[in-house]
């Protein structure tokens, strides 16, 4: 297979086939999960000619090599769900509740602990979901909080601020771009842009605070709305248009070749 103007990189057409990031195509190509026409590949630059390659298979499941219409969907994560495809110990995990939903060649942007809730965005398009989740793009991320503890709302503005300009916490400075204090009940609401492990949880709980609810609101520009846990939509075709062109754009703007230019 040699390169022609009819052809497209394997991690490329894995990214637009399986709906995996960039970073999961080229390890997955390179780990010998991927097979064209029977034969598992290691290459993942290899070009794959139209016409060429007959059947292509993903960890021994076929992939169609049929073009695929790009969807984006909000799904609300339950809490108690695992983000993971699999997990040996935990039945209960986003994997499994997607392909109970017949959701097969999707993924999702950004993981949210087992015990958070809130919004995560199913994609079967790469470019969105490594646009969407490299934290090169800074790509904000909106959550709702709810403390264990019975506290003023000052004192958590106050907490807030000094959120804004940054905190050490095992060797990493953590920050908020923006917090504010509700009440009725008493919640903080936060927009993070880093989405470092376990942020939120430890930002509060540097400051003597417990998380007892976290909930994802929004990422981008798509928010929860009024999902319920476990609901899944579709976006509306005019913001599902827009985030794919934004997705784009951030990967040219970042050096990156999109799909459609491969």
């Amino acid at each position: 297979m040699s390169a022609t103007t009819d052809s497209s990189k394997l991690f490329r057409f894995l990214q637009q086939q399986a709906g995996v990031s960039r970073r999961k195509a080229l390890a997955l190509v390179a780990s010998g999960e991927v097979a064209v026409n029977g034969v598992a590949v290691t290459d993942p630059f290899l070009r794959l000619e139209v016409g060429a390659a007959h059947r292509l298979a993903l960890r021994g499941h076929p992939l169609s090599l049929e073009p695929r219409e790009s969807r984006i969907y909000r799904l609300y994560k339950p809490a108690g769900t695992l983000c993971s495809h699999d997990d040996p110990f935990c039945g209960n995990t986003v994997g499994r509740l997607l392909r109970a939903e017949g959701f097969l060649g999707y993924s999702w942007v950004g993981r949210l602990d087992q015990d958070a809730e809130g919004l995560l965005l199913l994609s079967n398009d790469g470019d969105v979901i490594q646009a969407m989740s490299h934290p090169r793009y800074e790509v904000t991320k909106e959550y709702r909080v709810w403390l264990g503890e019975s506290v003023p709302a000052r004192d958590v503005e106050r907490a807030l601020h000094k959120m804004v300009q940054g905190i050490d916490d095992e060797g990493e400075t953590l920050r908020i771009l923006e917090g504010r204090a509700e009440s009725r009940p008493l919640c903080a609401v936060v927009v993070l842009a880093e989405g470092r492990k376990h942020e939120v949880k430890r930002l509060f709980t540097y400051f003597g605070y417990t998380v007892r609810r976290l909930v994802r609101v929004a990422v981008g520009p798509v928010r929860l709305g009024n999902l319920a846990p476990g609901d899944c939509d579709r976006l509306p075709r005019d913001e599902e248009d827009s985030l794919l062109r934004r997705a784009r754009q951030l990967l040219a703007e970042a050096g990156e070749t999109s799909d459609r230019d491969l």
